[in-house]
């Protein structure tokens, strides 16, 4: 604004002096040069106007700038009390909510009261339990929940100890991974993932003894676990002692619903023991149950032998082979005992 005040003052003093000359000079002046002193006063007028429209222009901007920011201020105080209505509002829908259900459930109890007097008495309970409520609402104040670790039970630990066995098994450390199962058992008896891999370990290692003295204790701790007999039995055979063997697995046998493999397995220690009345039973019974199982039909036919039902023994060992699921070995001594039986005279039939 200073050098618009500056300018219109240079142009006053200019004026001044051109009026003077002027006036000096007005009798030589003629009236061809009237007109160029007009159109002086018009640039002039010009100036000015358009200066006093460039401060208006920047007035108008400042103006502008200043409403915006009031309407942003506006804007965010408006937001800010919608929120809160929305709260309060929420609140208030749940204050609602809650006496309504205490108050149908306490009219409900109030019906069944037949005295003037118990009415009385139920509706100053409501309305209590009515103030209650709502003040429960209105401390929203956050619960702080302390927590707090629990110790591991023995379970737990054991298979924690299970896990470090297993691992070090995968990574060939056979002696780290067998003292994790054995502490594992040591902390909880029942587990079945440890004593079931420490026992197969003793077993492929040829250590019969600590493998029958831990299914042994593992029959004992858990009677219902199929497997530890039918390891017992197989650690027992190994040890030569079928009797043993067919005791355990009977049994377990009569106490479980043991699986069709636990069965093969007792009639395989039957016919060990030259009973093949009992062997007999439990391969009909097996075959009739998975007839598509080839060494079934291989024990069932050598009891047949045994028993000398040639004919009965033939034909199983003929189904035997039409299994086709027979190993090589065991495909040889079928056709033998095939051939063997046509030369006595039971045709192929």
């Amino acid at each position: 604004m200073s050098l618009i005040n500056q300018m219109l003052k240079d142009l006053e003093k200019r004026r001044s002096r051109d009026l003077e000359t002027s006036e000096s000079l007005s009798d030589n002046i003629t009236w061809e040069t009237r007109p160029a002193s007009r159109n002086f006063n018009f640039q002039m007028v010009a100036l000015i106007s358009i200066l006093l429209a460039l401060v208006l222009v920047i007035a108008y901007l400042f103006w502008e700038r200043s409403e915006f920011k009031d309407e942003l201020l506006t804007a965010a105080n408006k937001k800010t009390v919608v929120v809160k209505n929305s709260k309060k509002t929420h609140v208030k829908a749940r204050k609602q909510k809650v006496i309504k259900k205490t108050s149908v459930r306490k009219q409900t109890s109030i019906k069944t009261k037949n005295s003037t007097a118990s009415n009385q008495v139920y509706a100053e309970v409501l309305e209590t339990e009515n103030i209650i409520d709502t003040e429960e609402f209105e401390n929203d104040t956050p619960i702080k929940l302390n927590k707090k670790h629990r110790p591991l039970n023995y379970k737990q630990q054991a298979e924690i100890e299970y896990k470090k066995g297993y691992l070090a098994l995968q990574r060939g450390r056979m002696r780290q991974g067998k003292e994790h199962l054995r502490e594992a058992l040591s902390l909880y008896a029942p587990h079945l993932k440890s004593r079931e891999m420490l026992a197969g370990i003793y077993i492929k290692s040829g250590r019969y003894v600590e493998a029958a003295e831990l299914l042994r204790e593992g029959i004992k701790v858990v009677p219902t676990y199929s497997l530890f007999a039918k390891l017992y039995a197989r650690v027992l055979l190994e040890q030569n002692n079928p009797h043993l063997a067919i005791k355990v697995l009977e049994r377990s046998a009569k106490a479980l619903d043991v699986d069709l493999d636990y069965h093969a397995l007792l009639a395989a220690t039957y016919q060990r023991v030259k009973n093949h009345k009992k062997a007999i039973a439990i391969y009909l019974q097996l075959v009739k149950e998975k007839s598509s199982v080839g060494i079934w039909w291989l024990g069932l036919a050598i009891s047949l032998e045994k028993s000398g039902k040639n004919k009965e023994a033939l034909e199983a060992y003929q189904r035997a082979q039409k299994t086709g699921s027979l190993k090589a070995g065991l495909v040889k001594f079928t056709n033998n005992r095939v051939s063997a039986l046509k030369e006595i005279g039971f045709p192929e039939s």
